[in-house]
């Protein structure tokens, strides 16, 4: 059956998230998706290469940072380029599995859950604020009572992906190590695949407390840190590595090799270190599966 998905507006959801307080149920963001093309026109006709992405910043604000990255790998491989983007975790995954991308910088709960199957290799891993690791946070408002996720029983949550790691999955797990799950244990869950969007919705009250990722926390945070006194920490998860690069096993050897060395030489290129400041990446540094091991399994 095809599905029909429709934007919703922040003033309609809140209507309908707060409007139907006595009916717990699981609401579904998913915004528009679409692919550019780039403009760089070769003559001998090459395959495009195609960068899938889907942001944990805000897409509006970083897609011109995305668009420079592809461009710059396909001057480097003399091919014309192509920009996917997508909301859903999901759906990069499954571009990669089905040959619908090249390359994709990858979110990390997505490679621990096919990393292993999905017919992609990594090349490189994101250091951000210093470091190649980061952390789900489980965030409410300072005035609240809450001080851990068993105070959160029969209240609202929000969730950037089913697939997140730092937006869903350590929730999921410590859920079940307590013996509960996330259907039963919160009142209301939504996804609203964006962790901005997430942080948002505990700041407007729309939702009791969210699951997002540390580093947009921390960014967002250095933007408007007289806003975030009005929230709190109350759960953290193990560390992680920050979301790899990865590329398609079935890519030549040679492009390969032309792709993972532009992306851990990025940063040292003037035009592109400030292209990846915008999506506050310090550098790309070589990948390591050490990065991604979990002291659980996640399903498959």
């Amino acid at each position: 059956m095809r599905k029909i998905y429709m934007a919703i507006p922040i003033i309609v959801l809140m209507i309908l998230l707060l409007g139907c307080k006595s009916n717990p149920s699981t609401y579904q963001i998913v915004f528009s998706e679409y692919e550019e093309t780039s403009t760089i026109i070769k003559e001998d006709k090459k395959d495009p290469i195609r960068l899938a992405i889907s942001s944990v910043l805000s897409p509006t604000d970083t897609i011109v940072y995305y668009r420079k990255i592809v461009n710059y790998i396909g001057e480097k491989l003399n091919r014309p380029t192509i920009l996917i983007q997508r909301r859903s975790y999901n759906e990069v995954s499954n571009l990669m599995m089905n040959g619908g991308a090249d390359i994709a910088l990858l979110p990390t709960g997505a490679y621990i859950t096919y990393g292993a199957n999905g017919g992609f290799e990594g090349i490189a891993t994101q250091e951000r604020f210093g470091s190649p690791y980061y952390y789900g946070y489980i965030i409410a408002k300072s005035e609240s009572s809450f001080s851990s996720i068993d105070d959160l029983e029969g209240k609202d949550i929000a969730f950037y992906d089913p697939s997140s790691y730092s937006g869903y999955l350590f929730i999921e797990e410590e859920l079940e190590d307590l013996g509960k799950d996330i259907e039963s244990f919160f009142g209301r869950h939504i996804y609203t695949y964006s962790h901005e969007g997430s942080i948002n919705a505990v700041l407007n009250n729309i939702v009791d407390a969210a699951a997002v990722n540390s580093l947009v926390f921390k960014t967002m945070k250095n933007e408007n840190p007289k806003q975030f006194e009005t929230l709190k920490i109350i759960g953290e998860s193990m560390p992680l590595g920050t979301g790899p690069v990865v590329i398609s096993s079935n890519l030549a050897e040679e492009d390969k090799e032309i792709i993972k060395e532009s992306f851990l030489t990025m940063h040292e290129q003037e035009s592109m270190k400030q292209v990846i400041q915008g999506l506050y990446i310090d550098r790309f540094i070589p990948f390591d599966s050490e990065y991604y091991e979990v002291l659980y399994e996640l399903d498959k």
